[in-house]
């Protein structure tokens, strides 16, 4: 049975729903986005309610949401509102009014609860096994203190990018003064959390202020890759977007590559927040996670019956198999191949000095490999490389995602259509490249042994010896044809691991 599950956030500052497809066979993808803005935390003031036109306009982008679900006949939704409404008198009022109008069935959850969905949505999506995670909003951010990928500490904070923006008008030019009144309420507010200090971990940033920093850091930097899941950045990288962001004013900011136009008002708040939380921990760097309370939503509903509490313990294979499967080809083989690769990658350790890091990308590759296939058959090593490039692999950086698509891309020749792609030459030096050569050989070979999709061949046996890489495999059947297509990789596999590839058939 397919499923179609809609996920709604109401936040403090936008409204975004998100719709994914669960195939037949388990696969699950993204089919729709869509986000509006809505302040939903504006003007609260002191007396913490919220006012009617924040009402109307988080109503509006709800009645929009309702319709997207019905339009796409969705099954499921799960919907929650966040700090603006659990924090305010009437925000029970609220929620009952818009269940009324809109028909959505919207929970307002704590912020503990929050914290729990963020980290779920960034530990399945990111391979950071410590680290101190934070989802900032409009009306609050949220702190995990995350270690062997468990959340052992959390903390919901009443300083979001919109009730920080009102507090101390930041919203345009902000002299020294209010920056450093706005900086020392944070720090006051960190303080709530002693076990944040000096952890020396790398920082996760989640949510649309962590995302903005990413794109606008990107935009400077004229980096080649239109991705802000797991793009990381250093301190003085951090230090100099804060300096640059708060010496502007409005009208400046908002010309600012990188940065949403929307987002120009509170970017000064949500800024500050971040810097001054990465320098209380001590911060190595700042990884930003594309995926959050989303995303947390959907894999406590999508991996309910699979795993608890709700962690997946292999991120990288389970969404390459993902990937696989949403792809509808030849499944069977893949894992057959992937199999005799790993194998041979291992047996073949001597020879080509590669490690348990470069296993786990060519893993990926082999069951990628012929992915391509559809869209067209004819170049679809070509067509394999750029939906691995662009597939959501999660566990990999972006140079190793680059790298798993060329090895794809070689899986049967290496072709020098791949070294004239910008993209990779902007990613990869001479040593990925060679690195790329060498597994792209060994899935080859191993592809070879399964040219005709049969699995007539199994139980590779590799060694090395001086000169000479062996393999000795156990056939079922006639396998001229297999035979022949390890034939056409044997110049190439002498050429880039400096070996005679010698194949014995049993």
């Amino acid at each position: 049975m397919s499923e179609r599950v809609a996920v709604i956030d109401l936040g403090s500052n936008s409204a975004r729903l998100i719709i994914l497809h669960i195939y037949a066979n388990g696969a699950y993808n993204l089919v729709y986005h869509q986000k509006e803005s809505v302040r939903l935390g504006e003007g609260m003031g002191r007396d913490q309610m919220l006012q009617p036109a924040a009402i109307e306009r988080a109503l509006s982008a709800l009645r929009n949401c309702g319709q997207m679900c019905r339009i796409m006949k969705v099954d499921t939704i799960l919907a929650v509102a966040t700090a603006a409404v659990r924090n305010t008198r009437n925000g029970p009022d609220f929620l009952a009014l818009a269940e009324k109008v809109t028909g959505l069935p919207i929970q307002a959850i704590s912020g503990e609860s929050e914290a729990l969905l963020g980290y779920l949505g960034a530990t399945n999506t990111l391979d950071v096994r410590d680290g101190v995670f934070f989802d900032l909003g409009g009306g609050s951010t949220e702190i995990s203190l995350v270690r062997d990928r468990k959340m052992i500490e959390a903390i919901s904070l009443p300083i979001g990018a919109v009730n920080l923006s009102d507090e101390f008008k930041t919203q345009d030019k902000v002299s020294k003064t209010t920056l450093a009144h706005l900086c020392g309420f944070i720090d006051r507010q960190l303080k709530k959390a002693p076990w944040l200090q000096a952890m020396s971990l790398p920082l996760v940033g989640i949510g649309g202020t962590a995302r903005n920093i990413a794109k606008m850091d990107q935009a400077r930097k004229n980096y080649p890759f239109a991705k802000v899941h797991n793009y990381r950045m250093g301190p003085i990288a951090l230090e100099d977007l804060f300096r640059l962001i708060t010496s502007a004013n409005l009208v400046q900011r908002k010309r600012m590559s990188g940065l949403s136009s929307e987002r120009g008002d509170i970017i000064v708040a949500g800024i500050a927040v971040v810097k001054r939380l990465f320098e209380q921990v001590g911060a190595s760097n700042l990884i930003i996670s594309g995926c959050g309370v989303r995303e947390g939503l959907f894999f406590r509903h999508y991996l309910r019956h699979d795993y608890t509490p709700d962690v997946i313990p292999d991120i990288l294979s389970h969404s390459t198999l993902n990937m696989l499967r949403f792809y509808k080809v030849n499944e069977q083989h893949a894992l057959h191949v992937t199999d005799m690769t790993m194998r041979l990658f291992d047996g073949w350790a001597p020879l080509h000095h590669l490690d348990a890091r470069d296993r786990k990308l060519l893993y990926s590759a082999a069951m990628l490999h012929d992915i391509g296939i559809s869209i067209n058959y004819y170049d679809h090593t070509r067509h394999s490389a750029y939906l691995v490039e662009n597939a959501r692999l999660f566990g990999l950086t972006h140079r190793e995602q680059i790298l798993t698509a060329v090895i794809a891309g070689w899986h049967s020749n290496i072709s020098a259509k791949l070294l004239r792609n910008r993209l990779y030459n902007e990613f990869l030096d001479e040593t990925d490249w060679t690195k790329a050569r060498k597994m792209a050989s060994i899935l080859a070979v191993a592809n070879s042994f399964d040219s005709t999709h049969r699995q007539l061949i199994t139980n590779p046996m590799a060694s090395v010896s001086p000169n000479t890489a062996t393999v000795v495999v156990s056939t079922d059947g006639d396998c001229s044809l297999e035979i022949q297509a390890v034939e056409k990789q044997r110049k190439a596999f002498q050429r880039e691991l400096g070996a005679e590839l010698q194949v014995v058939f049993k």
